[in-house]
C-alpha cells in the first residue's frame, strides 16, 4: 500500500510523549484532508496505548540497532512519498541517510546537528538549541515559538481562559512516562493542603497502581490516566505544577499560571527562558523541598503575579503553529 506520509516517532520511557502528539495532531489534519498517512515505531506496545483509539496504521521497526532500523526504514519508505521525522537524538542520521529516497521533514528541539531535510521546523525559544549546519539551498529551516506544534485544541480553547481571584484547583503533570516519578514525591505536600488537586499521568507512567495507594480517599484529589482532552483539563486549573518540555508551551498558550520542575538539562533551559519571557516559575530539579514550593505557591497566589503570566504566556505561544507547520508542509 502506498502511503503520503510517513511518520517516524518514539514514545515511552526517557522519550516521553510529546513527540507523539504533535505528530498525531500533524496526521489527524492531514487525513482530513484524505492524505493516507502510518507511523513508523519502535515498540508495539507503547504506540498501540498512546494511539488508543485512534484509527492509523502503524509499522513497528523490528532491529534495536538504530543503524539498522534506519536502514528498514528506508526498505519501508519506498511506499511513502513524505516521511517526517521527529526523533528525540536521531533527526540527523535519518535525514541523512533517507534523503535520496523521498522527500523529509525534520522536527527538532535540541539543534546544533546536521541536518540534510527538505524542511526543517524547531518551535524552541532556547536560542542555543536553533543552531544547524544546514545547506540552505536545499534545506527550508523555520524557527522559534511561532512553530512550535501543539493539538489543534489549544488554539480553541485559549478563547475561554480566565483567571480566578484565588487559587483552589491544582493540577500536577510530569510528562507521558514522568520517569523520575516527580508525582509520588510532590504528592504529599497537599495532602494537609485544602486545594483541589488533580494528577495527570501519560500511558507510559509505571507506577499508577503506587500512586493509587497513596492518594487520600477524599473528593478533593482526582488521579486522570492518559487524559483525552487535555487543553480543557489545563484551563480549569488556576495553577499547574509541570515538567518543561512540550507540555509548558501548552501551559503558555492557554496561559495557565505554572511552577516548572525540568526533568533533564534541556528542561532546565526551557523553563529559565520561559521565566525570563515572563511566563512560569523555574523550580529547578525537584530536590523534595516542600518549604520552597511553599513559597513559591504562596508567591504565585498574587493575583497580579498571576495576570502578568497570563498574559506573557499567550503573547510567546499564539497556538497556531500547527497551521503554519501545515502550510509549509502543504507547499513541499
Amino acid at each position: 500500500m502506498q502511503f503520503d506520509f510517513g511518520f517516524r516517532i518514539d514514545t515511552g520511557n526517557k522519550i516521553g510523549s510529546g513527540h507523539f502528539f504533535r505528530c498525531l495532531s500533524i496526521a489527524k489534519e492531514l487525513i482530513k484532508k484524505e492524505f493516507k498517512v502510518i507511523f513508523l515505531v519502535n515498540n508495539k506496545q507503547e504506540i498501540e496505548s498512546h494511539l488508543d483509539t485512534v484509527n492509523i496504521p502503524f509499522y513497528v521497526l523490528k532491529d534495536h540497532d538504530e543503524i539498522n532500523k534506519v536502514d528498514e526504514c528506508r526498505n519501508y519508505v519506498k511506499n511513502i512519498s513524505k516521511l517526517i521525522i521527529d526523533l528525540q537524538f536521531d533527526n540527523s542520521i535519518y535525514s541523512k541517510l533517507i534523503k535520496d529516497d523521498c522527500k523529509t521533514i525534520v522536527i527538532d528541539d535540541l539543534g546544533n546537528k546536521k541536518i540534510y531535510s527538505d524542511l526543517l521546523f524547531n518551535g524552541s525559544i532556547v536560542n542555543e538549541f536553533q543552531n544547524y549546519s544546514i545547506n540552505r539551498n536545499v534545506t527550508k529551516y523555520f524557527s522559534g515559538s511561532k512553530y512550535i506544534i501543539l493539538r489543534s485544541e489549544f488554539e480553541i480553547t485559549r478563547e475561554h481562559v480566565f483567571l480566578n481571584e484565588k487559587i483552589q484547583k491544582i493540577l500536577l503533570i510530569f510528562g507521558g512516562s514522568d520517569d523520575e516519578d516527580i508525582t509520588r514525591k510532590i504528592l504529599p505536600y497537599f495532602f494537609d493542603k485544602k486545594y483541589d488537586v488533580t494528577v495527570i499521568v501519560g500511558p507510559s507512567y509505571l507506577h499508577l497502581d503506587e500512586l493509587k495507594k497513596i492518594i487520600p480517599n477524599e473528593q478533593n484529589f482526582k488521579i486522570i490516566h492518559n487524559e483525552k482532552n487535555i487543553s480543557h483539563r489545563f484551563s480549569e486549573q488556576d495553577l499547574v505544577i509541570s515538567s518543561s518540555g512540550i507540555t509548558a508551551y501548552e501551559l503558555a498558550c492557554l496561559g495557565i499560571p505554572s511552577i516548572l520542575i525540568p526533568v533533564d538539562e534541556y528542561q532546565i533551559k526551557t523553563s529559565s527562558e520561559m521565566e525570563k519571557m515572563g511566563f512560569g516559575i523555574n523550580y529547578g530539579r525537584w530536590d523534595n523541598n516542600f518549604s520552597k514550593l511553599d513559597k513559591l505557591i504562596s508567591f504565585i497566589s498574587d493575583y497580579s503575579v498571576r495576570e502578568k503570566m497570563y498574559l506573557s504566556g499567550r503573547k510567546l505561544v499564539d497556538g497556531k503553529g500547527l497551521t503554519r507547520v501545515l502550510e509549509k508542509i502543504y507547499e513541499l
